[in-house]
């Protein structure tokens, strides 16, 4: 294999998973802002933030990327708190929210 071919390879593996991460942040940031919405408190910042990225299996036995991110919100509006959302390929895994105080 030559030499460009190997960093053709590299850079399409690399622009492959960027765009499959854009895809999952954009799933995972509407599903934390309809948990948010359910649990009553406010989703601040209308995004998520990438905070690891590990290979696990799913249910079916199947290698999938498991992608954990963060999120702020408030319940009162005068502190900001933190919850997490893992994606297991594009399927949420959980979600959850630091204990906050409730107004």
């Amino acid at each position: 294999m030559s030499e460009s071919t190997f960093l053709f390879l590299f850079l399409a593996v690399i622009a492959w998973l960027w765009w499959d991460s854009r895809g999952v942040a954009e799933r995972a940031t509407i599903s934390a802002r309809a948990y948010c919405g359910n649990a009553g408190v406010s989703f601040l910042n209308d995004t998520v933030a990438w905070q690891k990225i590990r290979l696990k299996r799913n249910r079916r036995g199947r290698i999938s990327l498991q992608r954990t991110y963060f999120f702020e919100f408030a319940s009162d509006m005068q502190q900001r708190y933190r919850g997490e959302i893992v994606m297991l390929g594009k399927k949420v895994e959980s979600i959850s929210l630091d204990a906050y105080r409730v107004s």
